[in-house]
């Protein structure tokens, strides 16, 4: 099987995507979000200029598998992830994802314990945005 080359990010593109990660990674932490904090997530999301399918991958590709343990923690992160680590595993994610967390997202007993704690707000986030006609 042929190997899939990297996608690498130009320095436009980790500026834009930086918040965004930044953002999303805020659904995994360790603390109750309410509609002032999703709001905040999704106008960051709709500034960004990505359409909702793009976001939405961001969202399960290059955040999830970064940052699902969080919610598995008996004391996870609460305050924010450190955001040098945050952005080098992201960019990782975005520009390649490697075969092991490419087989995670697609085994559902992985998939859903990734996404369990982070989907019902993210389906939040994608409400707002819609109603701010992101694409």
């Amino acid at each position: 099987m042929p190997r899939r080359s990297a996608n690498v990010l130009d320095a436009a593109e980790l500026a834009r995507r930086k918040p965004v990660w930044t953002e999303l990674s805020r659904l995994w932490l360790d603390t109750a979000l309410d509609d002032g904090d999703l709001r905040l997530i999704a106008d960051t999301l709709a500034r960004s200029g990505y359409s909702l399918p793009e976001l939405e991958r961001i969202y399960r590709r290059e955040v999830a598998p970064v940052v699902y343990a969080n919610t598995l923690a008996v004391a996870g992160v609460w305050d924010g992830f450190d955001p040098d680590w945050l952005h080098e595993a992201a960019r990782r994610n975005a520009e390649r994802l490697g075969l092991g967390k490419r087989l995670m997202l697609a085994f559902p007993p992985t998939r859903r314990l990734m996404f369990h704690a982070a989907d019902p707000e993210w389906q939040r986030v994608v409400a707002m945005l819609r109603t701010s006609a992101v694409p």
